[in-house]
């Protein structure tokens, strides 16, 4: 498969993920070859060194051990550790010097096999393996890993009905069902809906499984309260009885009208909101990794979700809201992957895959939004939204 860089060039270089000893593990292949010449193979090695430490740097992966494992090392019987080119794990971030990680691992590879008399160091652009800790990889990812590193975009198809259940219900807590109850929590694998004979719970399966059949069918029965859930969250129709898939429609003048105005009245709300948690500041931390930020980039969130709230709770503005970043914790928090429990300290559900590692920077913090005034609406979030 193609290497590109992230502005989509092509890159001469080879690379494979590959499952070795129950984890995984990085092989660059060597460059050769006379330069410009027919025998010319991966003449863009430093490259895409230096761009696959800065992808597995923005996954936070551990390189455990860095070798030379070329056919020549092998005939020759070298032991590991005289193959090494590091002699310490190499911890990498976003930030990691990568120009110099490469030139350490480049020039390592020199003196590997090298007598002790020769008269010249030897090739610094040989076959190299990386073995890695990635967060939230596991041999079974390596194929997913090989993908993302190669940098390869492909189309989005967009489904029409198809949706994650569990974080569309999130949103929707408080949304009234038309005839049916109300949306009122999301906890774990079920969803609560208020109806005036009481709380009715539904399995978030059956829910997707009405989506299934909404999908393949292109209607489904609305019987009841599971029904009137798959109706709400695919943005169906109802008629004779059954929900029916809407035909998307580009361009409506009185969507757009309504959608300008929704926007309209959500940023002043944010901006007074935003205005009476930091004042006059313009900066402010997120409540929840505790990074500063301009309050442009900052989400008044509310703990408890308006909808649902009470009107003393919604006039309870210093307690029942709080300050979260725009880049992920705002909706990590909002579709129930992180809370606060009841001393402060943030949990975070297992995701796994590419959400980990972020998850693993605020799991264990303790946030300075909590305290007896908003400790009630944390509670909420913890047992209606939270999915750990």
């Amino acid at each position: 498969m193609p290497f590109v860089t992230d502005s989509g060039f092509l890159l001469d270089a080879a690379f494979s993920v590959e499952v070795e000893e129950g984890g995984l593990s990085l092989v660059l292949e060597s460059s050769g070859g006379r330069a410009s010449g027919r025998g010319e193979r991966n003449r863009d090695y430093l490259e895409a060194l230096e761009l696959l430490l800065r992808r597995l740097g923005d996954r936070r992966a551990v390189v455990r051990r860095a070798l030379v494992d070329t056919r020549q090392t092998q005939k020759q019987n070298l032991p590991e550790v005289d193959r090494l080119l590091v002699h310490e794990p190499l911890r990498l971030t976003s930030e990691s010097d990568f120009l110099t990680l490469r030139r350490q691992l480049t020039n390592a590879q020199r003196r590997v096999g090298q007598s002790k008399a020769a008269s010249k160091s030897g090739n610094g652009t040989r076959r190299i393996r990386l073995r890695l800790e990635v967060p939230g990889y596991g041999p079974e990812d390596a194929a997913r890993l090989q993908r993302e590193l190669q940098g390869v975009r492909h189309d989005i198809v967009w489904p029409s009905v198809q949706v994650e259940v569990a974080d569309e219900l999130r949103l929707r807590i408080g949304e009234e069902l038309p005839g049916v109850g109300r949306i009122v929590a999301v906890p774990r694998d079920a969803v609560v809906v208020e109806t005036t004979d009481g709380p009715v719970q539904v399995a978030l399966d059956d829910v997707q499984a009405g989506l299934h059949r909404l999908t393949k069918d292109g209607r489904a029965p609305v019987e009841d309260v599971t029904g009137a859930l798959v109706a709400t969250v695919a943005d169906a129709g109802v008629e004779d009885g059954s929900a029916v898939r809407r035909p998307l429609k580009r361009g409506a003048q009185g969507f757009a009208e309504l959608d300008g105005r929704a926007m309209a009245t959500y940023r002043k709300e944010q901006g007074a909101l935003r205005e009476l948690l930091v004042g006059d500041a313009e900066v402010a931390s997120c409540a929840l990794c505790g990074r500063p930020f301009p309050v442009a980039f900052l989400i008044a969130a509310h703990i408890k979700r308006r909808r649902v709230a009470t009107d003393d709770e919604r006039q309870d503005l210093e307690n029942i809201a709080m300050l979260a970043c725009a880049f992920g914790c705002d909706k990590l928090f909002e579709l129930g992957y992180v809370t606060v429990d009841e001393s402060g300290v943030v949990l975070t559900a297992s995701a796994g895959g590419p959400l980990e590692p972020h998850l693993e920077l605020l799991r264990g913090r303790v946030t300075e939004a909590f305290h007896d005034g908003s400790a009630p609406y944390f509670r909420w979030h913890r047992e209606n939204v939270f999915r750990g």
